[in-house]
């Protein structure tokens, strides 16, 4: 991709530095050399390295270890070597440490869980509105049962209705898969296995046996639930916060509905409505260049000056970045789109600050994204006619429209089709395709549910 903006230790690199660095100003993200951070989970690591980066390359007592004249690859003190490489590798392997099964981070987490774990009384609302539709509700986590156990417990807390009994959070789901290791659950899986629900150890063996709501398993694979359930791909939503783990993979190795939690939209949207002017401002700028260029064409000697409105960008752009926070948008670099966001518009058919957004819509809701229109389309209003010349200019004229078919059927013939071919006599029954007299699309929403998927219904009175 191409970069926008980049961080050099803890300070922000101006474009000098960028060009030295990356003259192209263009990196391949599948290159060995990157690592993707794009989550809330992964924040504290980028900071740790920031820091430690930043300290070593200031430090007067370590030189600079250089692979080429603009490559720095690590520092050195005395005898003692480290590349920026192997200090990713040791802040990645503290990190698992902190996170392990019996690690600090979980300890401190169920110690202190009304401090670290936002609850939502609406959450036990939601799932059994989803039940009682006929839905089935899973859930898949890659915690260990006794934290799961725990975390679940103190959200699913609630004082019951008068004259109901407190439920346990297990009734609330019809199957709970705890040790899930995705992003693998979604391809080639583990073993599955059943889990004590007293103790949070695991049985013995692989479970073969039936599935039951009334248990708690580990493992598995995403197609052995998917048996289970008896779903295709596009009927099942799934709710993740990991753009990664959770959406880009259930995606493309299940085709499964996604719904990305992305919890800093909130801000993001506080500062869209606020500063909406300068994004305002931004696409007049665009429209004023687009007017000095207006008249001209490529006999045109004279270049616009647009230096102010260029310097004019810039400090928009700056002003509006610097709303959301030192970094800029989670979704915008100034008026283009991040990486992340070209990520979430691929592979999230739905993204919110929270999934409980749910439970202001209808179940039967389809949720369906503003049309967006292409270069080529934004350029042309309707209102505009297709001139002769340009007509003429077609070298690949695709179309044979419904309203040319009637005229063939009539016996009238189409002005604007091409006469027909001379053949030979030839075996083929058909030289060509008949024009689709209805609807040919196969997208859910446009689906009507008592239709027969061969569209063999006579719509006729």
């Amino acid at each position: 991709g191409r970069l926008t903006l980049t961080s050099g230790k803890l300070y922000l690199c101006c474009r000098r530095d960028i060009h030295k660095l990356y003259p192209n100003k263009f990196v391949q993200m599948d290159d060995s050399r990157f690592r993707i951070f794009n989550t809330l989970y992964e924040l504290p690591v980028l900071y740790i390295l920031a820091c430690l980066v930043d300290y070593f390359c200031n430090n007067p007592e370590y030189i600079s270890i250089s692979s080429s004249p603009r490559m720095r690859t690590g520092v050195k003190c005395g005898d003692l070597s480290m590349t920026f490489q192997s200090i990713y590798q040791d802040v990645m392997a503290a990190t698992e440490a902190v996170h392990k099964r019996q690690g600090p981070l979980k300890r401190e987490t169920v110690n202190n869980v009304s401090k670290y774990v936002a609850r939502d009384e609406r959450l036990p609302i939601l799932l059994d509105r989803l039940r009682s539709q006929g839905a089935k509700v899973f859930l898949a986590t890659n915690s260990d049962y006794t934290y799961t156990n725990a975390i679940m417990n103190y959200i699913f807390d609630f004082e019951p209705k008068p004259g109901e009994k407190k439920r346990e959070w297990l009734s609330f789901f019809d199957y709970v898969v705890v040790d899930a290791k995705k992003p693998l659950f979604f391809t080639a899986g583990t073993i599955l296995r059943q889990v004590n629900k007293e103790t949070g150890e695991l049985r013995i063996g692989t479970h073969t046996g039936p599935i039951s709501s009334e248990h708690v398993y580990s493992g598995g694979s995403v197609d052995v639930f998917s048996d289970i359930m008896g779903t295709y791909g596009h009927e099942v939503l799934y709710v993740g916060d990991h753009i990664f783990g959770d959406i880009l993979k259930s995606k493309k190795a299940r085709g499964w509905r996604t719904f990305l939690v992305v919890p800093e939209l909130t801000q993001e949207l506080a500062v869209w409505t606020e500063k909406n002017d300068l994004f305002s401002k931004l696409e007049e700028f665009d429209i004023y260049i687009g007017e000095l260029y207006k008249n001209l064409d490529s006999s045109s000697k004279v270049k616009p000056d647009i230096g102010k409105i260029q310097k004019a960008i810039r400090d928009v752009t700056h002003e509006m970045d610097m709303a959301y926070g030192m970094l800029g948008s989670l979704f915008r670099s100034g008026s283009r789109q991040t990486f992340f966001a070209s990520q979430v518009m691929r592979y999230a058919d739905l993204y919110g600050a929270s999934f409980m957004n749910l439970i202001h819509y209808p179940l039967s809701y389809i949720f369906r994204a503003p049309a967006m229109l292409m270069p080529h389309e934004s350029t042309v209003n309707h209102e505009g006619k297709m001139t002769a010349d340009l007509r003429r200019m077609s070298l690949c004229n695709r179309s044979r429209t419904i309203s040319e078919a009637e005229d063939e059927a009539s016996g009238q013939p189409s002005p604007h089709r091409r006469p027909p071919l001379g053949r030979d006599n030839s075996v083929l029954r058909r030289h060509y395709a008949e024009t689709p007299q209805q609807v040919t699309q196969v997208a859910d929403d446009l689906l009507d549910e008592g239709l027969p998927v061969d569209g063999s219904t006579d719509l006729e009175d």
